[in-house]
């Protein structure tokens, strides 16, 4: 038995678990390498890197009782816009960290229906908006505690409906009075009154979500979700008329439907396919308000917003089942329809439109298996946004995006 296996029957039996037959433990560790080009904008090409990395025991004690802790950690060079206070930040380097537990009962014992699995899990992100900016300094870093609970009814193996409930807190360590009036402020003034001031986008969020799954012919399969979240700011009062901060404080409502068609087909015993059409339509509803006092502009309901998304991913597995080649290819489009956030043109002044966005990604990828755990990997990924908002101060809102990667991965 290996160290770690020891350590975690160890563990296990430490914590008083009573079993009638030996605990079974089997783990999985993967590591992923990659490194290449990538264009942001019109800027020349710079070489980047994406690493990642998973270890993942299972621990079984018996037919009715299973422990799944899991690490995982991941680091992207390449830059990538990403929205955290209502508009989206290009940050140059990303790196996160996460542990997780989950227990998977079955009260039914082998044979059972019903999977219940409560867990907890711990997410420490890492952003750098600049290359000399030191890790863990980051003004948008921040914390993600998460525990939950999930149930599973296994109707027709393997359909099932699922349902849950989540309760997770975001905190942002770093984003404090001073640090967030430098980077929201021009000349002493206020771009957004409400997104200034101590711990302000830190998050108490409660989710309810269902999903099921089933076959609707020999070849076809759907599967839909719907997911709902409250945020609460608890640090962030709302901001009137005049762009003074209220007595209450913040709260937004998101909402999500989504609908996925699965298509898998055999062609051979060594040539497999699986398409798919994924789509969903959201919607946040928030009672935060915004006032730019460089403009004297106030705009209420700021950070409503609907959005869709729409795309299909196709993948050709060739050879055998263990160890196929995978050959990718996926799109997704995204429009992002802000109603109470008026446009800009060049220079900043407001106009009378509403902001409306789209995103248009494409990738390709390619998987060759060299020996049982070693495979060989390719990712050419290319995006592009297009806004009718003009005024690109302090968030992109008209890019494109694109980069090649190559690189290893090793599961075992």
């Amino acid at each position: 038995m290996t160290f770690s296996r020891a350590f975690l029957v160890a563990l296990v039996m430490g914590m008083g678990a009573q079993t009638s037959r030996a605990v079974e433990v089997s783990s999985l560790y993967t590591l992923r390498v990659m490194g290449g080009q990538y264009f942001f904008k019109d800027e020349k090409g710079g070489l980047t890197g994406n690493a990642s990395g998973l270890i993942a025991p299972a621990i079984k004690f018996d037919e009715r009782w299973a422990l799944l802790p899991s690490l995982s950690s991941s680091y992207q060079g390449t830059k990538q816009v990403v929205d955290l206070v209502g508009s989206g930040s290009v940050f140059q380097e990303e790196m996160d960290h996460r542990g997780a537990l989950r227990f998977i009962i079955t009260p039914g014992g082998e044979g059972g229906r019903w999977r219940l699995k409560p867990g907890v899990s711990f997410k420490y992100e890492l952003l750098k908006e600049t290359k000399d900016e030191e890790w863990s300094n980051g003004l948008f870093d921040y914390h993600k505690l998460n525990t939950g609970f999930e149930g599973e009814f296994i109707y027709m193996d393997p359909y099932a409906l699922r349902f849950g409930f989540d309760y997770f807190h975001t905190r942002f360590p770093n984003y404090t009075s001073l640090e967030s009036q430098a980077a929201m402020s021009v000349s002493g003034l206020s771009r957004s009154v409400e997104l200034v001031g101590d711990k302000v986008l830190d998050t108490r969020n409660f989710s309810l979500f269902v999903g099921m799954d089933g076959p609707i012919s020999d070849r076809v399969v759907l599967d839909g979700s719907a997911v709902t979240v409250l945020q609460e700011f608890y640090n962030q009062p709302i901001v009137d008329d005049a762009g003074q901060l209220t007595a209450k404080l913040r709260q937004d409502i998101f909402t999500s439907v989504a609908l996925g068609v699965r298509v898998p087909a055999r062609f051979s015993r060594d040539m497999r396919f699986l398409g798919s059409l994924d789509g969903s339509i959201s919607y946040n509803s928030s009672d935060q308000n915004s006032f730019d006092a460089q403009s004297v502009k106030f705009m209420g309901f700021y950070y409503n917003y609907s959005e869709l998304k729409c795309g299909p991913t196709l993948r050709l597995l060739i050879g055998p089942e263990k160890r196929p080649v995978v050959v990718g290819v996926n799109g997704e489009w995204t429009m992002r329809h802000y109603p109470h956030r008026p446009v800009q043109d060049s220079k900043g002044t407001y106009l009378s439109d509403p902001i409306e966005n789209h995103a248009y990604m494409a990738s390709a990828s390619l998987s060759y298996p060299m020996t049982e755990q070693f495979s060989l990997l390719f990712n050419f990924q290319y995006g592009e946004a297009v806004s009718n908002q003009r005024y690109e101060e302090y968030y992109p809102y008209n890019y494109t995006v694109k980069s090649y990667l190559f690189g290893f991965k090793y599961e075992y």
